[in-house]
């Protein structure tokens, strides 16, 4: 019963950010929630490591968009802004580092591995929120 509720959690977490799992045929399907789905519905995704492995694969994709996005919109705006984007960037970066050492704490010890999971997927959630963010500077 655990496992159900794991795979239904994923799933809603995944489908929360993934437009793939309402595209149409004309829209962009991102290939990189392509391929988590794909990951997910292949047998080694149907386990709990397999369902974090996927998603940290996915989160790993991202964070390298994030990056190559912040480039991007550095080299498109003005040094003012640059310099702003660049101080709010260091402290995301922050925040971040600092959630990941809070998510690995003790209070883990008694949550099993559906927490793993959870945790991947808001980590996915982070990572392409600020990569909107990002992206909207550069409009």
């Amino acid at each position: 019963m655990q496992r159900f509720y794991g795979l239904v959690l994923l799933s809603l977490a995944l489908s929360a950010v993934s437009p793939a799992f309402a595209a149409s045929p004309e829209e962009k399907v991102d290939p990189i929630d392509k391929a988590a789905t794909e990951c997910l519905n292949s047998p080694a995704g149907q386990t709990t490591s397999g369902m974090v492995d996927c998603s940290h694969k996915a989160f790993v994709a991202y964070d390298k968009q994030l990056n190559e996005t912040y480039k991007k919109v550095l080299a498109s705006v003005d040094p003012e802004s640059a310099k702003l984007i660049k101080d709010a960037q260091r402290k995301w970066v922050a925040w971040r580092e600092a959630q990941i050492k809070a998510d690995d704490g003790p209070w883990r010890a008694d949550r099993g591995t559906i927490a793993s999971m959870d945790i991947e997927a808001m980590n996915v959630d982070a990572v392409r929120a600020r990569i909107k963010e990002l992206q909207y500077y550069a409009q």
